[in-house]
């Protein structure tokens, strides 16, 4: 009787297992038909990617002006603090309830997390720029001067502008954009020299996805077609047969270059309390103090060492 037992129960084990098997299988398969990967996802944080909405930009000119000239060989804008660029924004199909986000960042890997922010000069309440400007858009470089309902957004000190795209007018296939920079890329307090991108993303807010982004290598200077050349000059051989002007290489703006840079003799710590008198006077004082250590970083390359110290003078900033 015993042994009866004991094979009803394998039977029932077997057919048990057998059940759980198969109900598993359906399962996987009715998930795999109703799962479809949005590619969107699948796309590197870094990456140019146009997705299904074949999302682009152009130049609304040609910028031969004076005030901006775009590099095709750099694939670089060169624009003067101040001057507006006109973009032209395509997504096709045009529909409604997309957003487009603005943002500056660092080109270089090792200042990928850093806010790309205005200097403490051109942020000062003294500067005109900033009068009637909302406390909002104060630490913004870049601004839209074309869309009221552009929100500007500070979100874990990275920043940027989100401005809600509306259907093309009749007969037109984009949307027009027009941006200006209020600070420059050799500002000491700020920028630092250091190469900067414009990140231009299509997002679905109501998804939480990213339907495509572009990029947009960006100088702010005062000279946009001197620069231009010079830049262009460094990244081209010149084939005239003058070795010494073939052999010039791109200048690098790392702390590791080939140049031997002086070493920081002192790396003494000295902790300063002071009392001062005027709010004018202590931003003076901090951003003095911030010029100073920057430009040590620039000089010695010590970046990774003085960038704390850095760090805590911008945040003693009220």
């Amino acid at each position: 009787m015993s042994g009866q037992k004991r094979g009803i129960s394998d039977v029932s084990d077997v057919e048990q297992l057998t059940f759980t098997k198969e109900w598993k299988r359906v399962k996987k398969e009715e998930a795999e038909e109703m799962y479809t990967p949005l590619p969107e996802i699948t796309q590197q944080l870094d990456d140019c990617f146009a997705g299904q909405f074949k999302f682009s930009y152009i130049f609304a000119d040609d910028g031969t002006g004076q005030d901006w000239t775009y590099s095709q060989t750099l694939d670089k804008l060169f624009i003067k603090m101040e001057k507006v660029l006109p973009l032209k924004f395509v997504w096709d199909p045009p529909i409604e309830g997309l957003h487009l986000r603005t943002a500056m960042a660092f080109k270089l890997e090792q200042y990928k997390n850093d806010p790309v922010r205005r200097c403490y000069n051109h942020m000062a309440s003294t500067d005109i720029t900033n009068q009637n400007m909302d406390a909002q858009k104060i630490k913004h470089v870049v601004h839209c001067v074309n869309h009221s309902s552009s929100i500007y957004v500070e979100k874990n000190e990275k920043l940027s502008i989100l401005t809600p795209l509306r259907m093309p007018e009749p007969g037109s296939s984009y949307m027009p954009m027009c941006y200006k920079f209020l600070c420059k890329n050799s500002c000491p307090s700020g920028i630092n020299r250091r190469p900067t991108e414009l990140v231009f993303t299509l997002e679905d807010l109501n998804a939480g996805t990213i339907l495509g982004r572009r990029k947009l290598l960006v100088r702010i200077c005062s000279c946009p077609k001197r620069d231009r050349q010079k830049e262009e000059g460094e990244s081209t051989p010149n084939n005239s047969g003058n070795n010494l002007t073939a052999k010039k290489k791109p200048i690098k703006h790392s702390a590791h270059s080939g140049k031997k840079m002086p070493p920081l003799h002192d790396q003494h710590v000295y902790k300063v309390n002071l009392n001062i008198v005027g709010k004018e006077n202590y931003l003076a004082i901090l951003k003095y103090a911030y010029d100073i250590t920057a430009g040590q970083a620039m000089k010695t390359g010590q970046f990774e060492f003085l960038k704390p110290y850095m760090d805590d003078i911008l945040h003693n900033m009220p």
